[in-house]
C-alpha cells in the first residue's frame, strides 16, 4: 500500500460532510455514544434496531474522521460494524481510519471485506472507495468506483471533477511500467530506459536512508513514484513549465530519457522525496516555506550567506507569511525563484544557529498538533518574527 499517497486523500461524504460545521460539541457526540452504548446492549446484531443504530454511531465516527480523530474514528466505526456487518460505507471509512493511522494490514482487510459489500450501496462508498484507488495508484479501479458514485446520483462537483481528470490521467498511463524497490513502487512511461528507471530507484533507496534519519520518521509502506516521458501529465494539472517534479501523494517526475539526465533526474526525486517525509513527520502540518526550504537542501542546492542579498535584492518577503503566500502562488518565474531561494536561506540559518537536528523536532510538534509558532519556540526559542530578524541581520539584508 501506498501510505504516504493515501495521507492527502480528502473525504467528504455527501450529506454527512454537509452538515459537519452544525456538529455538536465534542461533550455532546459523547453523551450521544453512551446513549447509542446502552441501547445497543439490548438488541442483536443484525437486527433493523442494531441497522439503526450503527448507522448513527457510524454517522458520529464519520465525524471524528473528518476532524482528524482517527483513533476516536476507528473505535466508534468498528462499533458501528459489529451493529451492522453490512453496512459497506461503515467498512469504507474504518479502511480510510486505519490507512491514515499507518495501520496497513487491518486497512487492507476491511478494504476487501468494503469491495465484497458493495451492492445496492449508497453512492457514498463508491466516493470514498475511488479516493482509497486513486491513492493506491489503481487508477482503472478509481475510475470504475466514481463512475458507480455518479450514476448511483453521487453529485459532489469535487469527485466528478476528479472523475473526469483521472480518465484523462488513465489515457496517459497505458502501457506503463512498474518496478518494485524496498520502500518505493515506480510507474514509469516505456519510452523512458528501465535502466534510468533502476538507477531512480537506487537513487531513493540510497537518499532513503540519509532523509529518514534526518527527519526522524519513516515511510510506513512502499511511497508511489511515478515517472513520465516528457510534459502531458504536468500539462494536464496546469503545472508551470518550469517545474519538473511534484509531490501530491505520489512523487511524479517529467523526465527526458536521454544521455547525461540521470544527475538531473537524482535531484528532482532526492527534493520530492524530502516532501514525502516532511509530511509523514509533521502530519501534513509543515508551511510551504519549512518544505521547500528543506526539500531544496536535500536536493542539493546551497546558498552562500554572503550571495543571499544579491540573488533576492532588498526585498525579500517581509513576513513569513507573506513568504508562504508567494510560494503558494508565485506570479511568475522570477517571483517563484525569490521565494524559493528566500525559503532555502531561512532553512540554512536555522541550521546555523540551532543545528541539523532541530528540524526533526519541529516537524515533530507539528505532528502533534502544535502551531509553528509554539514548535519554532519550543525548539530555537525562536518566534517566526525572530526568526525573520535574525535571517536578515546574519545575510545582511
Amino acid at each position: 500500500m501506498t501510505p504516504l499517497a493515501i495521507w492527502a486523500v480528502a473525504l467528504a461524504v455527501e450529506g454527512r460532510a454537509a452538515t459537519l460545521s452544525r456538529a455538536p460539541s465534542d461533550t455532546t457526540r459523547e453523551k450521544a455514544i453512551a446513549a447509542i452504548h446502552r441501547r445497543a446492549a439490548t438488541v442483536a446484531p443484525g437486527t433493523a434496531e442494531a441497522t439503526r443504530l450503527g448507522i448513527e454511531l457510524g454517522g458520529i465516527g464519520h465525524t471524528y474522521l473528518e476532524q482528524g480523530e482517527n483513533g476516536r474514528a476507528i473505535e466508534l466505526l468498528s462499533e458501528a460494524y459489529g451493529l451492522d456487518e453490512q453496512n459497506g460505507l461503515v467498512l469504507a471509512e474504518l479502511t480510510l481510519a486505519y490507512v491514515r493511522v499507518q495501520d496497513f494490514d487491518s486497512a487492507r482487510f476491511y478494504l476487501r471485506m468494503a469491495e465484497e459489500r458493495v451492492v445496492d450501496a449508497p453512492p457514498e462508498i463508491y466516493g470514498v472507495l475511488g479516493e482509497i484507488y486513486y491513492a493506491l495508484n489503481r487508477l482503472d479501479d478509481a475510475v470504475l468506483a466514481w463512475s458507480e458514485f455518479a450514476r448511483f446520483g453521487g453529485q459532489d462537483p469535487v469527485r466528478l471533477r476528479r472523475l473526469l481528470r483521472v480518465q484523462d490521467e488513465l489515457a496517459l498511463a497505458r502501457g506503463q511500467r512498474s518496478f518494485a524497490a524496498d520502500h518505493f513502487s515506480v510507474f514509469s512511461d516505456p519510452e523512458i530506459p528501465e535502466d534510468m528507471v533502476h538507477r531512480a530507484a537506487e537513487d531513493l533507496e540510497a537518499a532513503y536512508l540519509r532523509e529518514s534519519v534526518f527527519f526522524g520518521t519513516q515511510l510506513p509502506g512502499p511511497q508511489i513514484v511515478v515517472l513520465y516521458a516528457g510534459r502531458s501529465y504536468f500539462s494536464l494539472v496546469s503545472v508551470p513549465d518550469w517545474v519538473s517534479g511534484i509531490f501530491d501523494g505520489k512523487i511524479r517526475v517529467c523526465v527526458e530519457p536521454r544521455e547525461g539526465t540521470e544527475r538531473a533526474l537524482s535531484a528532482v526525486l532526492l527534493h520530492e522525496l524530502a516532501h514525502a517525509l516532511i509530511r509523514q513527520s509533521s502530519r501534513d502540518r509543515a508551511p510551504g516555506w519549512l518544505h521547500e526550504g528543506l526539500a531544496q537542501w536535500w536536493e542539493g542546492r546551497r546558498l552562500l550567506r554572503r550571495d543571499v542579498k544579491a540573488v533576492l535584492g532588498s526585498k525579500p518577503a517581509r513576513s513569513i507569511e507573506a513568504l508562504e503566500a508567494s510560494l503558494r502562488q508565485p506570479r511568475d518565474r522570477v517571483t517563484a525563484r525569490a521565494s524559493y531561494a528566500q525559503a532555502l536561506s531561512l532553512v540554512e540559518y536555522l541550521m546555523s544557529v540551532r543545528g541539523e537536528g532541530v528540524f526533526a523536532c519541529v516537524l515533530a510538534r507539528l505532528g502533534e498538533g502544535e502551531a509553528l509558532p509554539e514548535a519554532l519556540r519550543e525548539e530555537t526559542g525562536l518566534s517566526p518574527e525572530k526568526l525573520l530578524g535574525g535571517w536578515k541581520a546574519w545575510t545582511g539584508i
